[in-house]
């Protein structure tokens, strides 16, 4: 071979390393630039996936996290804090953020969860359960609506067919059995009212189908005070327990975990 034709080989190769090696500077380069735009952060893409619904009962756990932690009730909602407020009132900082907690759940049956805020009062495993809820909130045409609560001397809780009973009354001759349930429009149907009301000789136990605990407008029972106490009973045995997440956890865990639990209610 001339010497003349080496050199062109010699030239070819050359040329051909050159674009292998722009070709390469090129993909590296053009692959940085995409990167960066793909790579959002955990906590941006994990907000823009979030339904409406659940980012609305952010808002609202957060409001019960900061009254409870530092006293700020600027946000906190007009109703359904009045349990809250006992349990800061009567509990120390840390057992308020450890035994309040907060789940998802569907017990109106539309397919969204409501929001229920209430009392953990054991742990089993990683879990942490309770039968006390204290606060309901539902989501409904566009926006979050207040649906019962529960305090010391009104007890709220929930049955496994998804009903809210609600046990309390003003005193020893006015003692109340409410038994309710969520409408999909955020509005609670009544089941049921059991209740007791003086007369000339004690204490009868009257029900209606409004929930309105007023003798004229119901029906008076054959039921006694014992029998009817004893039906409350029932039904606080009844109750179902609610799987909740520590309060203490919110702005570190907000919803996750809960995914389980409020599909399987909500179907």
């Amino acid at each position: 071979m001339t010497g003349g034709g080496v050199m062109k080989r010699k030239l070819l190769k050359s040329m051909c390393l050159a674009m292998l090696l722009v070709a390469f500077a090129g993909y590296g380069t053009e692959k940085n630039a995409v990167l960066p735009q793909m790579n959002l952060p955990k906590t941006e893409a994990a907000a823009k996936a979030a339904p409406v619904y659940e980012q609305e009962y952010a808002k609202v756990v957060d409001s019960v996290y900061e009254f409870i932690s530092d006293g700020t009730s600027d946000n906190l909602p007009e109703q359904g804090r009045t349990g809250i407020c006992e349990v800061r009132n009567f509990a120390s900082r840390e057992a308020a953020l450890q035994q309040l907690g907060y789940t998802l759940q569907d017990i109106s049956g539309d397919g969204v969860p409501e929001l229920l805020i209430g009392w953990i009062s054991q742990k089993r495993g990683v879990g942490h359960y309770g039968k006390e809820i204290y606060a309901i909130y539902t989501f409904a045409d566009g926006r979050v609506k207040y649906v019962a609560e529960g305090w010391s001397r009104s007890s709220l809780q929930l049955m496994a067919n998804d009903n809210l009973v609600t046990r309390g009354g003003t005193g020893i001759s006015h003692q109340v059995l409410a038994v309710e349930r969520l409408q999909p429009d955020g509005s609670l149907g009544c089941y049921e009212l059991y209740f007791t009301w003086p007369k000339d000789d004690g204490l009868g136990v009257y029900r209606n189908m409004t929930c309105r605990s007023e003798a004229d407008a119901s029906q008076e029972t054959d039921m006694t005070v014992e029998e009817f106490n004893e039906m409350r009973s029932e039904y606080a045995n009844h109750s179902v327990e609610i799987e909740f997440l520590p309060l203490k956890d919110f702005k570190k865990q907000g919803f996750k975990g809960l995914m389980r639990q409020y599909l399987s209610a909500g179907g």
